[in-house]
Formats: structure tokens, sequence, C-alpha cells
């Protein structure tokens, strides 16, 4: 998996190019899939107050989760946690509950 060659989790475009990692390898989706494990990539800095957050799953699967930073913070709202806490390498699962609720954070 690639999470393991790059440290920090958030990071510029060029800092994703330097360590191997082209967003547009990955799926964008609207919503992460639930009940499966996704190892954290890289969340790489967008063009207007975004990050796109790369995750890859088994057998190679990898997903862009573009998020928009709200009032609290870059919440990705399946999983209900900020962006710019995740580590690269980091799993994280999306459960079957319900989504975060987004007027609380916009």
């Amino acid at each position: 998996m690639m999470a393991e060659s790059n440290k920090r989790f958030t990071m510029s475009l060029r800092q994703a190019k330097e360590c191997g990692i082209d967003f547009r390898d990955f799926e964008r989706v609207d919503q992460l899939p639930s009940e499966i494990p996704l190892v954290a990539v890289a969340g790489v800095w967008g063009k207007f107050q975004n990050i796109l957050c790369l995750f890859e799953a088994e057998l190679g699967r990898r997903y862009l989760r573009n998020v928009y930073q709200r009032r609290n913070g870059y919440v990705i709202p399946e999983l209900g946690i900020c962006a710019k806490t995740i580590s690269a390498g980091e799993t994280v699962t999306v459960t079957t509950s319900p989504p975060l609720d987004l007027k609380d954070n916009q």
C-alpha cells in the first residue's frame, strides 16, 4: 500500500508528486464505502479550501473523497473526523450508522 511511503497525511500537490502519489489514480466517490477497512494514503490540498482525501482498500481499490472546510474543520462526514487529524497509514472504517449531519458543520 502507498501510505507506508509517506508519514504526513496532509501535503501539497507538489509533495504528493514527490512521494509518487497521483490523485488521478483514485476513484472519486461522494461517500467512502461502508464496512471496509481503508488505509489513509494522503490528504492533498486542493485549490479552493478543500482536501482530496486518498484512501486505499485491500486488493488495491483506491478512493478519493473531496472534503471542504466547514465550521468544525475539514470533516469527512461518514467518518465524523477532521481530515487534518488523520495520520498516513492509519486504518479507518465507515460504519453503517447515520452520517454526520452536515448542517452542524456549515
